[in-house]
């Protein structure tokens, strides 16, 4: 990783909620929360200018459900003029022109994002517009986890955007008369269970340099210790749960696949919703658990052994009877 420096800015961070023309419908009264939101975000590492990234997300503030999620990283070091100030519908629209989408990195992070600002994240943000304290937290989170998932420096520039429904209608997000009552809306605690679906949480291994298992030699059921990296989201829950039940991060490998850019990507089951993923650059030694494979081969050889001194056994009676037939 080539290193960076950084001038710190992270005490003032870019953070703020726009009330402008297109917002004002939202609600006369400053205190009352929005119905819906944009949250714009806007970042780049700073002595490695190459490194860029765009995101835009409409957020429904009763159930905290992400209605779009534009997501954008490149490694081009275009001019593009981006502002976290513009309207949501045009700060989307400049999204793609930062530069080509850079495909490994941008699913990575993308990855990432949902879990990292969790629903009830989204909803507090969201019924709290007025606080920019908790803007800035949720800027922390993300530009933390994104840190350790580049290993850069980024310099980060969050806005929300309140919104009204009507300004999702015009913008053709929802369809006119769609509008679920919040008294039917589904639970939290629920929108929370179904956003672990598919999630992928970061992993970071073990390494054992005398007793490990060399990840080239990892085999699907072989169980590897990791440490849970994110600390919320679906990473917070599964910290929580092995701390309370005195267990280590031990989960079973479910693929190992090398990529062309030369990492080693081991995916690990964690439950039928969430995955595990290491990534590695050199083929390290792990702290694992094998499963016996030997044994299980072990056992095959001796069944095909037995089989053939079986038959050899059976066929050697049959010519000493051939024998005693024929000459006694």
């Amino acid at each position: 990783m080539p290193e960076t420096q950084r001038t710190d800015t992270r005490d003032q961070p870019t953070t703020s909620v726009e009330k402008g023309p297109e917002v004002g419908q939202v609600s006369p009264d400053k205190e009352a929360p929005a119905a819906y939101g944009a949250l714009k975000g806007h970042f780049h590492s700073p002595k490695r200018g190459d490194t860029r990234g765009a995101f835009c997300l409409l957020i429904d503030a009763s159930t905290g459900e992400l209605l779009e999620n534009v997501f954008w990283v490149t490694y081009s070091s275009s001019d593009s003029a981006i502002d976290v100030n513009m309207g949501w519908r045009e700060f989307n629209k400049a999204i793609p022109e930062i530069g080509p989408y850079e495909k490994s990195l941008g699913d990575k992070l993308n990855t990432l994002l949902p879990e990292v600002f969790s629903v009830s994240s989204r909803i507090d943000l969201l019924q709290h517009p007025e606080n920019p304290s908790r803007l800035i937290a949720v800027e922390e989170d993300i530009r933390k986890n994104f840190e350790r998932a580049t290993h850069y420096f980024l310099e980060f520039q969050l806005v929300l955007e309140r919104l009204s429904r009507q300004n999702l209608v015009d913008a053709g997000v929802l369809q006119p008369g769609d509008e679920t009552p919040a008294s039917e809306s589904q639970p939290a605690n629920e929108e929370e269970k179904k956003s672990f679906e598919g999630t992928l949480i970061n992993c970071l291994p073990i390494i054992d340099p005398v007793r490990g298992c060399p990840v080239s030699e990892l085999q699907p059921g072989d169980m590897v210790e990791v440490k849970i990296q994110g600390g919320v989201g679906a990473s917070g829950l599964i910290e929580q749960y092995l701390a309370s039940t005195n267990q280590e991060a031990v989960f079973p490998v479910e693929s190992v696949e090398q990529k062309s850019d030369d990492k080693i990507y081991v995916f690990l089951s964690i439950n039928e919703e969430i995955r595990g993923l290491i990534t590695l650059t050199k083929d390290l030694r792990l702290r694992t658990i094998r499963v016996n494979h030997d044994k299980k081969r072990t056992l095959s050889i001796n069944m095909d052994n037995l089989i053939f001194f079986g038959t050899f056994f059976i066929a050697m009676i049959v010519i000493l009877l051939v024998i005693r037939f024929l000459f006694f």
